[in-house]
């Protein structure tokens, strides 16, 4: 092939290779073209629903807001206990909430209401047993879904004997000879509400003893274990 040739053959090679680029640039062009319009539209977009939400969100946050005191089912039960503290309802079975309060009683406590007997039921008034919220009650009342309300012992060691005394009223216990003593819960008390989330009448007495329920005792042993090892794992890794 001539000197020439080469020569034409190389620029053919050229323009083409040239061609290709623009085709390429102007379809990389028209691609880019309708990204950025399509980003300006949703930004437009976005704009109007925010200038449509900002009046009624102002509008919202100057206006009181006006709760049901008892929501609908659908959503969280939750009950005002008081202007400052909201409670909701546990939605838990009997099961894991003995659980919970045999390994982790701390878990429950935020779904509690701190009790104790009332002054009527104390001083011969009525010969219901009624409780009352107190702050330092020896009983928590805890609302659940499928089981209503239930009484449950603060957890700690009972120290004084009329701290048991009154735990008496609501739990039969077993195997207490002296103090100070651990109780452990067998099987909860259940109230009804006779003010909602400020005071109950006792309607049926639960069980405490010294002694753990063994069942319960041997899967919270199991818990702790399988804890113990997940965390040496863990810093292993």
């Amino acid at each position: 092939m001539a000197a020439d040739d080469k020569i034409i053959e190389s620029i053919k090679f050229l323009l083409k290779s040239v061609k290709q680029l623009s085709d390429r640039f102007l379809e990389t062009d028209a691609k880019l073209t309708r990204s950025f319009d399509g980003v300006m539209a949703d930004l437009n977009d976005l704009h109007e629903r925010l200038a449509r939400f900002e009046p009624a969100w102002s509008d919202g946050i100057s206006q009181p807001q006006v709760s049901s005191p008892r929501p609908a089912a659908s959503d969280l039960p939750v009950t005002t206990d008081s202007a400052q503290r909201v409670i909701p309802s546990l939605n838990l079975s009997l099961v894991a909430i003995l659980d919970a309060y045999a390994s982790t009683p701390i878990l429950l406590e935020p779904f509690s209401r701190s009790c104790g007997v009332s002054g009527r039921t104390l001083t011969g008034e009525i010969g219901e047993v009624e409780l009352e919220v107190v702050e330092q009650g020896t009983t928590w009342a805890l609302e659940t879904l499928d089981d209503g309300w239930l009484l449950l012992p603060r957890p700690g060691s009972l120290e004084r004997r009329t701290q048991l005394q009154s735990l008496e009223r609501l739990f039969d216990i077993t195997g207490v000879k002296e103090l100070p003593v651990v109780l452990h819960m067998i099987r909860p008390a259940e109230a009804e509400a006779v003010v909602f989330g400020r005071r109950w009448q006792l309607k049926a007495k639960g069980e405490l003893s010294v002694h753990p329920d063994p069942i319960r005792a041997s899967m919270t042993q199991k818990m702790a274990e399988l804890e113990q090892r997940l965390s040496q794992l863990e810093a292993r890794g």
